[in-house]
């Protein structure tokens, strides 16, 4: 385990065998953990938005989609970029799940979104047990009409693929009010071998970069004004 900053975000990083770990003990420990994936992008929203920022910091597990985040914060290793790229924590978890027949709920925008997700995870694992596939517009986006609904089918875990920042603030309201073990957010992750790079990722991708050497150019230069201020006193 890694506690690291990156855009003035503090997090923690789990090596995939401590991430399965801690998702085994989140389903029986009678309370609704959270957590999300991570992606350059995301953190890049995150960092100019204190409450997105928060929630991040809140949530019980993050798990990174790509090894630049770790690269920026210095803490990559050979066998984590590994991990990353291989999707070594959903592949398990995913078969996990299948082998103990807990009962996972599917979460989208709209119905149809979630169905192609719910195939997308069975197309990985396919004997997962899914009680249900919801689009949040099922419930013209009352979120309390969408946790009644959940509470009804009373899931092991939920899985959810929405606009961001929506199911990091839905999970957040969530944890006091739905009867599930974990609420996990999914970005659009492409499996190994079938990984396409593009365009659009390799712009967002310089964006981050920059962003982090900008933000990090920034703290140096505050640290120097302060402690140039102690001198002078």
């Amino acid at each position: 385990m890694k506690k690291f900053s990156i855009l003035g975000i503090s997090l923690v990083d789990l090596s995939a065998r401590e991430g399965l770990r801690e998702a085994e003990r989140f389903l029986h420990n009678g309370a609704l953990n959270t957590a999300t994936y991570i992606t350059a992008q995301t953190l890049t929203s995150a960092a100019g938005n204190q409450e997105l920022k928060g929630l991040l910091e809140d949530t019980d597990l993050t798990i990174c989609v790509e090894p630049d985040i770790l690269e920026a914060a210095g803490i990559a290793s050979a066998g984590r970029i590994r991990e990353i790229e291989e999707r070594i924590f959903l592949r398990e978890f995913l078969r996990r799940l299948a082998r103990q027949k807990e009962k996972v709920c599917i979460l989208a925008d709209t119905k149809q979104q979630a169905e192609v997700f719910a195939d997308s995870l069975t197309e990985q694992q396919g004997n997962l047990n899914i009680a249900a596939c919801m689009g949040y517009d099922d419930f013209e986006q009352q979120k309390e009409r969408m946790m009644n609904s959940l509470n009804e089918i009373a899931p092991d875990v939920i899985f959810s693929r929405m606009t961001w920042p929506l199911d990091l603030e839905l999970m957040n309201s969530g944890k006091k009010f739905l009867n599930a073990e974990l609420w996990m957010a999914l970005p659009d992750l492409k499996m190994p071998g079938r990984v396409k790079h593009n365009v659009f990722s390799g712009i967002r991708k310089k964006i981050f970069w920059k962003k982090v050497k900008n933000y990090n150019q920034e703290k140096v230069e505050e640290s120097g004004e302060k402690s140039g201020g102690h001198m002078t006193s």
